[in-house]
C-alpha cells in the first residue's frame, strides 16, 4: 500500500456508509441504555457480529437484508453479554442506527469531491431503507446521484458483485470509480475489484494485502486531492 501523489482519474465517486459517512460512536450511548457501564463494550461487540453473519451469509448463500442481519447480530452481542431481553431498549438501540451523525470532516470532504463535477454515490452493505434513513438523519440526502445497495447483489462486501454495483450504474471501468472508506476490509475488497481507493485510515489501523500501489491513503481534509474528474 501506497500513499498515492497524484490524483486518480474517475467518472464517479462511491463511498461506505458506516464508519466512513456516519459516526459509529453514538451507538456505545445507545448501547448503555441496555447494558449500564458496558455500552462501549456491547456497541463493538454488536458491530464485531454484525460483520462477521455479513460475511458467513454471503459465504455460506444464506442471504437476509442487513436490518435482519443487524438486529441478529444486536441479539447475539446481547447474549454474550448477559444483556437482558428488554425489546423496548433493544428497539431504541437498533433505531439509534439509522440516526448516526456524519463522521467529522465528511459533509466538507463531499463537498470539496461535489465542486469538482463528479458523481458522486453511496456504496453500502445496509439495506436500501437504511442507506436512505442514513443519508436523511446525517443530513447529507440529495448529495448523491445514487445510493447503491448490497440488496441488488444479494451478497455482502467485500464480495466483488458488489462493488461491480457501482461499475454497472455509472458504465465505467473499475479503475475510473473512486471509492472512500474507513474500513482497511473493505477498502482491499474494492482494490481488489480494480477501484481506485482512498482509505480515510484510522489511526494504527492496518490493511488487509492487497496489490501494492493501488490503495492511497487521505483524510477527509484530503481525499478530494485523491481524484480529478476524467
Amino acid at each position: 500500500m501506497t500513499e498515492r501523489r497524484e490524483p486518480r482519474r474517475v467518472g464517479a465517486v462511491c463511498f461506505d456508509l458506516y464508519g466512513t459517512l456516519v459516526d459509529l460512536g453514538p451507538l456505545d450511548v445507545a448501547c448503555e441504555a441496555l447494558a449500564p457501564g458496558r455500552g462501549g463494550v456491547l456497541a463493538a461487540r454488536w458491530r464485531a457480529r454484525q460483520l462477521e453473519a455479513s460475511w458467513l451469509r454471503t459465504v455460506m448463500g444464506r442471504w437476509a437484508d442487513f436490518e435482519v442481519v443487524t438486529q441478529e447480530a444486536l441479539d447475539v452481542a446481547c447474549a454474550e453479554l448477559g444483556v437482558g431481553p428488554d425489546p423496548d431498549l433493544r428497539e431504541a438501540a437498533s433505531r439509534a442506527f439509522l440516526e448516526l451523525p456524519p463522521t467529522v470532516g465528511a459533509i466538507e470532504g463531499i463537498t470539496e469531491l461535489a465542486r469538482l463535477g463528479i458523481p458522486l454515490a453511496v456504496l453500502s452493505n445496509g439495506s436500501s431503507t437504511m442507506i436512505e434513513a442514513s443519508v436523511r438523519s446525517a443530513g447529507i440526502g440529495g448529495r448523491f446521484e445514487a445510493l447503491l445497495s448490497a440488496d441488488a447483489a444479494r451478497v455482502y462486501k467485500p464480495h466483488p458483485a458488489v462493488y461491480q454495483l457501482a461499475v454497472d450504474r455509472f458504465g465505467l471501468a473499475p479503475d475510473q470509480v473512486g471509492f472512500v472508506t474507513a474500513n482497511g476490509w473493505d477498502a482491499a475488497g474494492a482494490a481488489a475489484h480494480g477501484l481506485a481507493v482512498s482509505w480515510l485510515r484510522p489511526p494504527g489501523a492496518a490493511l488487509p494485502a492487497v496489490p501494492s500501489g493501488v490503495v492511497g491513503e487521505a483524510t477527509w481534509a484530503t481525499v478530494s486531492a485523491q481524484f480529478a474528474p476524467v
